[in-house]
């Protein structure tokens, strides 16, 4: 009875729990959370926390958790247990693959035709002084 791993992409809100709890113990309260929704979610026996994403949570102390975490999580059928890895989603959207946003500069491009439109200017100026001398 072996089954594919079922691979589910989840964000993991902590802000409305975490803002009743006290400074001091947020963190540890986020990755109770964290592993209270994905054993609901998925209805698995087992969580289990990637390295990075206990990292994630921790990287600000332990009194600013993120607000959300968006969440990798793959579950497999492991000796009649259900076991959910989760992971840190890590990887950002492409301008490409979401057509909504073609008609954005980023701040780069802008600086580039910036440069090009000065190159541009700065010659036919110069050429115009030199008639009149």
């Amino acid at each position: 009875m072996s089954q594919e791993p079922l691979e589910i992409i989840y964000t993991i809100p902590f802000f409305p729990k975490l803002n009743k709890t006290p400074r001091y113990k947020r963190a540890p309260r986020a990755i109770r959370l964290l592993k209270e929704y994905i054993l609901k979610h998925t209805k698995a026996d087992i969580v289990v926390i990637d390295n990075k994403l206990n990292e994630y949570i921790w990287e600000r102390g332990i009194e600013k958790p993120p607000r959300k975490v968006k969440v990798r999580t793959l579950v497999e059928i492991e000796e009649e247990l259900k076991v959910a890895t989760v992971k840190l989603v890590t990887e950002k959207v492409e301008v490409e693959a979401r057509p909504e946003l073609e008609g954005i500069t980023v701040p780069t491009e802008l600086e580039e035709e910036e440069e090009e439109e000065e190159e541009e200017d700065t010659p036919e100026e110069s050429s115009e002084e030199e008639p009149s001398s």
